[in-house]
């Protein structure tokens, strides 16, 4: 079967909508480090440390021993980056008061984790015996992990499907609700699913499925 080489060029994205159209909103990029700018194809919440306006943040990769999986508490995450404002530097030029409309320089447009909206996703080719796409994968819930390796896409690397940390049921946090059959076999092919509920911030969660771990 073919081979998926997992690079920059991978990413995380919108697959479908129950409703056919993607829900897409714009959000303004919290002041950060520069290694830690938005880009397309990254994963986003909202940020926790700040409690004077709501800012988007890189979603925090933080969680398991491993230090490198998609941190599933809090219910902060807001969806996936679809699309940037290029040119921004995570600086505090253009930061505005939350009394004022955000500056277009920072802006990032995000397609939420409504419940409705299923995302693709590669699965991660580390390891010695790296998972493929199977149909038994669907209803199953994975953990996500950033790989700094795989490219320097913005300098944070790129989400992965995990391929291991299976083990640990608080480290999950994806539903994979279909295998396409394209991808069947494929080492480092896709698969769709949707983030756990209780993962997403109140502000976006239309719609199941409601998932407890």
């Amino acid at each position: 079967m073919p081979q998926v080489d997992g690079s920059s060029n991978t990413a995380i994205r919108p697959y479908r909508s129950a409703y056919g159209a993607i829900a897409i909103r714009e959000y303004e990029q919290s002041t950060c480090a520069s290694s830690k700018v938005i880009q397309i194809g990254d994963i986003v919440s909202v940020n926790t440390v700040v409690s004077t306006a709501f800012w988007a943040v890189l979603a925090p990769s933080s969680q398991g021993a491993v230090g490198n999986l998609l941190e599933n508490g809090g219910g902060s995450l807001l969806g996936v980056c679809v699309g940037v404002t290029y040119g921004y530097d995570g600086s505090t030029t253009g930061h505005l008061p939350s009394t004022v409309n955000a500056a277009q320089t920072r802006r990032v447009s995000v397609a939420i984790a409504d419940g409705l909206t299923e995302f693709a996703i590669n699965i991660s080719s580390v390891g010695a015996t790296p998972m493929v796409p199977c149909s038994s994968m669907a209803q199953n819930i994975y953990p996500i992990e950033r790989h700094a390796s795989a490219g320097d896409r913005g300098g944070h690397g790129v989400w992965f499907l995990s391929s291991t940390n299976l083990s640990t049921a608080a480290d999950l946090s994806f539903v994979v609700t279909d295998v396409p059959s394209d991808q069947i076999g494929t080492t480092g092919g896709f698969v769709v699913g949707k983030f756990l509920s209780t993962m997403v911030h109140r502000s976006v969660r239309v719609g199941g499925p409601t998932v407890t771990i």
